[in-house]
C-alpha cells in the first residue's frame, strides 16, 4: 500500500496547525473503477458547515493506475476538489493503489478520520462483491459512518459540485 499527497488546498499554508487537530476529518473514497460521485459531493458539502477537513482517497486498482478511464475519473475528482476548495471546503486529494476497502481501512486509521462518508448500495447497485466490500469497510473503521445513497439521475450543481 502507498499514499502519496497529490494536492495541498492552497489555504493550507495560512490556517493554523493547532486548530487543524481539532477539526473534523472526514474521509472519503473513490473507487476509480466504479466511481460513485453523491459521497464525494456530501463530504465536500459538509465540511465547510461543519468546519471539518476533507481527506479525498482515490484508489487505483492493481494494475490499472494507466488506464485511460481511471485518469479520467481521477481529472474529475481533482476539478471536484477545486470547486469545493473556492467555495470554502477544506479538501486533500490522495491516492492509493491496492484493494478498495483495506485502502479505506487503513487510510481512515492513517489519518485519524472522525467521519467516513461512503456510498451505499441502493437496491438494484452492485451485487455480493460490493456488499461485502462495505461490510468490511463498516467493521473495519473505528469512527463515525454515513453512508449516502446514489441517486439515479446525478447532476452537477452551479458551483461545481
Amino acid at each position: 500500500m502507498f499514499i502519496f499527497l497529490l494536492s495541498l488546498a492552497p489555504s493550507l499554508l495560512s490556517r493554523e496547525w493547532r486548530y487543524l487537530n481539532h477539526m473534523e476529518r472526514i474521509l472519503v473514497g473513490i473507487d476509480l473503477t466504479h466511481p460513485v460521485w453523491e459521497a464525494l459531493v456530501r463530504a465536500l458539502c459538509l465540511a465547510p458547515r461543519i468546519q471539518a477537513r476533507v481527506a479525498v482517497l482515490a484508489v487505483f486498482a492493481p494494475g490499472t493506475a494507466d488506464s485511460p478511464e481511471a485518469g479520467e475519473v481521477l481529472r474529475e475528482v481533482r476539478e471536484r476538489i477545486g470547486a469545493a476548495n473556492e467555495a470554502g471546503a477544506f479538501a486533500e486529494l490522495f491516492v492509493a493503489e491496492g484493494l478498495y476497502d483495506q485502502e479505506v481501512i487503513e487510510t481512515a486509521r492513517q489519518l485519524k478520520t472522525t467521519l467516513l462518508v461512503a456510498p451505499s448500495l441502493s437496491e438494484g447497485q452492485g451485487g455480493e462483491r460490493e456488499a461485502e466490500i462495505l461490510g468490511r469497510i463498516l467493521q473495519g473503521v473505528e469512527c463515525r459512518v454515513e453512508l449516502v445513497s446514489p441517486k439515479k439521475n446525478p447532476k452537477r450543481t452551479k458551483d461545481g459540485l
